[in-house]
């Protein structure tokens, strides 16, 4: 009779082991489906007061003379902005998108997000463009204007800061951190690292 709790307890354990194995195990993709199918039937919402970028073209550094089709490219991409819907969306999926806003919303969602990459990174090529010709100042107009829109462009944070340095304003760049802080990016971390190191 002093085997029967043992046997017990093993009985117990193995019941036990067979219900945990019996537990369905979580299938990524078939979650992932299960989210899109309910992002497809979200309603239209109304999205027209979130924070649209208008860009201030006259207050931007688009007319220093060039002889670059390139760098007149770049001027003309950034003046072509002015009247399209522009959207900083950077971080978010197309499924979040329309579980947020409405699938119905997607075309403009993606096509405002696409008009903000191309905005960046003709600030940002723009800007290299000056530098290399020697308009700093044209430079860092553009690059702050950048970095107060939210690009993510490592490129950008690391000449502005160098443009700091350069002018003797290396206090500023604990600022750009700051910025930098609230990327939604996956290249947050190392444009924080590499402006840290600059500092110390």
């Amino acid at each position: 009779m002093h085997f029967t709790v043992p046997i017990i307890i093993i009985a117990f354990c193995v019941v036990f082991k067979t219900i945990v194995n019996r537990k369905p195990k979580s299938d990524p993709e078939a979650e992932f489906l299960a989210l899109e199918r309910k992002a497809n039937l979200t309603p239209r919402k109304d999205i027209s007061d979130l924070p649209y970028i208008k860009v201030p073209i006259h207050e931007l550094p688009l007319d220093v003379p060039t002889d670059s089709e390139e760098t007149m490219e770049r001027q003309d991409t950034i003046r072509s902005m002015s009247n399209k819907q522009i959207l900083n969306l950077t971080g978010m999926t197309n499924t979040e998108l329309k579980l947020k806003y409405g699938a119905p919303n997607i075309n403009i969602l993606s096509s405002a997000d696409a008009n903000y990459t191309r905005l960046v990174q003709a600030i940002s090529y723009l800007a290299a463009d000056y530098m290399d010709h020697e308009h700093i100042e044209e430079a860092r107009e553009l690059l702050e204007y950048g970095v107060s829109i939210g690009t993510d462009s490592r490129k950008a944070y690391l000449m502005l800061a160098s443009i700091y340095k350069e002018e003797g304003h290396p206090e500023k760049i604990p600022e750009l951190i700051k910025s930098a802080l609230s990327i939604r990016s996956l290249l947050r971390d190392s444009i924080i690292s590499s402006l840290e190191a600059m500092v110390s």
